[in-house]
């Protein structure tokens, strides 16, 4: 398992710290990615955030426990959970980082990704994000770019891991399945993204 990098972060403010110098940092990854979001969206996801929040977080942290080998607590949303845990896909692989915290401190950029694996034939790395949903029909999105953020971090601060492909995992009640992409698209969108918002915060950078 990679060592932690020195990063305190603050849940409740949703913040991160690099500790040796003290430094706040003023922007996340997804609050980057959040920032060219429409109105409407914005106030669609916060009228729903009382259902999706409580259910995102109970299934990463049985996926955090999974992994990490431990016991697992009570959770009303083993309806994502169990099929989550039960797909072969983790037959394949080991953990090598969970919930592990990143940060960007050029740009004052922190950010957390749910996992780094390891292919247990290939050897080859996979960045991992979850993502949970609410409908078993609902359909999927681009995490290009938030995956980009949190590749281009470990680029920076694990240059020696080279990332092959950045993997979603979507949970839904009922099932879980994997959409792939490459890194390098996922670079891409990330420069593309961050660059429109420095575009509009040109102040700050």
């Amino acid at each position: 398992m990679l060592a932690p990098l020195p990063i305190h972060f603050d849940k409740a403010a949703h913040k991160y710290c690099w500790q040796p110098t003290g430094e706040w940092l003023a922007f996340s990854v997804t609050g980057i990615k959040g920032a060219g979001m429409g109105e409407r969206q914005k106030m669609a996801l916060e009228k729903t955030k009382h259902i999706w929040e409580p259910r995102g977080c109970g299934v990463h942290a049985a996926l955090e426990s999974f992994l990490l080998q431990q016991p697992q607590a009570t959770t009303e949303f083993n309806e994502w959970v169990q099929p989550l845990l039960d797909h072969p896909f983790w037959n394949r692989v080991k953990p090598v980082a969970v919930e592990y915290r990143l940060c960007d401190l050029l740009n004052s950029i922190g950010g957390s990704c749910d996992c780094l694996l390891q292919d247990n034939l290939t050897g080859t790395y996979l960045l991992c994000d979850l993502k949970t949903q609410g409908n078993i029909l609902a359909s999927t999105y681009s995490t290009d770019a938030q995956m980009g953020g949190y590749l281009s971090m470990f680029l920076m601060h694990h240059p020696a891991i080279a990332v092959a492909e950045c993997i979603t995992v979507w949970s839904r009640p009922g099932k879980a399945f994997i959409t792939r992409k490459r890194s390098k698209d996922c670079l891409a969108a990330w420069d593309t993204t961050l660059a429109d918002f420095k575009q509009n915060h040109m102040g700050y950078f």
